[in-house]
């Protein structure tokens, strides 16, 4: 009898014999591997072992990022210290995401009223809806490149990454990448995308080394919130979204997964 889930055709024997090899591929932390269990999850008489394929490609990916992982010699740390050039994927995240913070202060709390840049605004520039998320992405890109690129820091919209997807902006420095997936708070795909784009299609590319950055501009306006996974509460404010975004991270990815939440919603009169 076939094992629920599977074709009828299929016996258990060779279901679990084949599963067995595609878990020994995916053991092996080469990018040989990665191609191919990357080719046998597009392979349409594969489909039986398709949920297998995926989940062991993820996990062999883990491998390799492990096993092409190198330590900073002091001359490297010295200089990601003193704000110059990063010495792996891990460098350059940890750089972008105390820049993207130091702007959502700025953003926040200048006094040039930068949040209003994420508005549509009326004739007498008051704020009428929040700008389409491109438009979003557009003016803090513009921001970050004045920070990054005089390090040496490229940063660009739409970067590419596997299978032709892209993500919202690429940071690109040397051999290695940091992409940013950006949502507004109101995206119906707030709670998910950060693994089924993120981490499933982005951060995966042997560029980033595991790394990337889940970016939301919170808007303010709760009605239009979905409630935090698990429970029926929904977030009130900027540290909440990202508290619930990161509680669904498991420990191992919120290490090299960052979340930030850009508060650019209206000031309370």
């Amino acid at each position: 009898m076939a094992a629920a889930g599977k074709d009828n055709d299929l016996t258990e024997d060779v279901y679990w014999i084949i599963s067995d090899l595609i878990g020994e591929l995916s053991s092996v932390p080469f990018p040989d591997a990665t191609e191919r269990l990357e080719a046998l999850s597009s392979n349409a008489n594969l489909a039986p072992w398709y949920p297998t394929i995926v989940s062991e490609l993820h996990r062999q990916t883990s491998k390799r990022r492990e096993a092409d992982f190198r330590h900073c010699d002091v001359k490297e740390i010295v200089e990601v210290l003193d704000n110059r050039s990063p010495a792996n994927a891990a460098d350059l995240a940890v750089l972008v995401v105390n820049v993207i913070e130091d702007l959502s202060r700025q953003i926040r709390d200048g006094n040039t009223s930068d949040w209003r840049q994420y508005w549509n605004v009326d004739p007498h520039n008051h704020p009428t809806g929040p700008k389409p998320e491109d438009a979003c992405r557009d003016a803090l890109l513009s921001d970050l490149r004045g920070y990054v690129e005089r390090l040496g820091i490229d940063a660009q919209p739409e970067g590419r990454y596997a299978e032709d997807k892209r993500a919202d902006i690429r940071v690109n420095f040397g051999n290695f990448n940091v992409p940013i997936e950006i949502k507004k708070s109101c995206h119906r795909n707030l709670w998910t995308a950060i693994k089924d784009q993120l981490i499933a299609k982005y951060s995966r590319d042997p560029g980033a080394e595991g790394y990337g950055i889940y970016l939301v501009f919170w808007f303010g306006d709760t009605e239009k919130y979905r409630p935090i996974p698990g429970s029926n509460l929904k977030p009130q404010n900027a540290e909440e979204l990202k508290s619930g975004l990161l509680d669904t991270l498991t420990e191992g990815e919120r290490r090299k997964i960052s979340v930030c939440v850009i508060d650019v919603s209206k000031p309370q009169n």
